[in-house]
């Protein structure tokens, strides 16, 4: 009879120690996953999308084609924890030519910068009052750094693929004239135009000149043809953005109920199921026991 009334507690025992492991088990590999799920329990990178149209379409693309943008909204495509912030800028710099292999020197123009975050997850940057008015390169990238050739280094075919953390890039725009002169840049110069008309036509300092001494912006074909064969296409941008820090401030676990208060509310629910095992046993026992009340 005691054997058997052992037995029994040991089961109970046994069946509320199972509960428990459960439970304990069901928080931690909610937090395991809650880990690895950006935005939630630590700061990841996560996805960002850009729209051209004040938000009416949206658009993941690494590259712009068509008129320089002088506005971009962008947006995160999921919700973040709280205290995780990602940065994203907008910059605009003149050119040498349309093309990133033909960009040669160039000036940067100007740029705008935001912070995304939780409850700030879309906003409008704007450069339209630094577009350039001829060659020209606009860059969207995922960081907060001001690439002017000063704090860092200015795009630069092929050895400064600057900004990092590319979204994405425009290049293109019409040549230099001396109905268009470029905007003053750190990179560029400007010369009067063959003729003596006193008209200035952008050049870049140190560009090559012609054999008749007349300064051109544009690239000339031996230069072109001099830039390494295995650089041919253009940086293209991928849609996601790292943050500026990997911890978050608080409300991160909260939001997917992988903290600390949950998961003793889950233990305490298992070592109350052992409990209440033990008592059933217990009280069965005394009511098989004669004179047990």
């Amino acid at each position: 009879m005691q054997r058997t009334i052992g037995s029994r507690i040991v089961g109970a025992l046994g069946v509320g120690a199972m509960a428990a492991a459960v439970s304990v088990a069901g928080v931690t590999s909610a937090q395991a996953a809650d880990r690895h799920h950006p935005g939630h329990g630590q700061c990841g990178q996560v996805g960002v999308a850009y729209s051209l149209d004040g938000g009416a379409s949206w658009t993941t693309s690494g590259r712009i084609n068509g008129s320089a943008p002088g506005t971009i909204e962008v947006k995160l495509t999921h919700d973040v924890a709280q205290g995780c912030q990602y940065p994203v800028s907008l910059a605009s710099y003149s050119a040498q030519g349309p093309t990133w292999q033909s960009s040669g020197e160039q000036g940067f123009l100007g740029w705008d910068t935001t912070v995304l975050k939780h409850g700030h997850l879309q906003a409008t940057l704007d450069v339209s009052a630094h577009l350039p008015s001829c060659f020209g390169q606009i860059d969207l990238y995922g960081n907060g750094n001001k690439y002017d050739g000063v704090a860092n280094p200015l795009p630069h075919y092929p050895d400064s693929a600057t900004p990092t953390d590319l979204i994405t890039a425009w290049n293109g725009a019409a040549p230099c004239s001396s109905a268009s002169p470029s905007p003053s840049s750190p990179g560029g110069s400007t010369a009067p135009a063959p003729g003596g008309s006193g008209t200035p036509t952008p050049v870049a300092s140190g560009s090559p000149s012609s054999g008749a001494g007349s300064p051109s912006s544009a690239p000339s074909a031996s230069a072109s043809a001099s830039a390494p064969a295995t650089a041919t296409a253009a940086p293209s941008g991928t849609p996601s953005v790292p943050p500026s820090s990997t911890t978050p401030t608080g409300g991160g676990l909260a939001e997917t109920g992988g903290n600390g208060t949950q998961t003793a509310a889950f233990a305490g629910g298992g070592a109350v199921l052992l409990l209440l095992g033990a008592g059933a046993v217990i009280v069965g026992r005394r009511r098989r026991t004669p004179g047990a009340r």
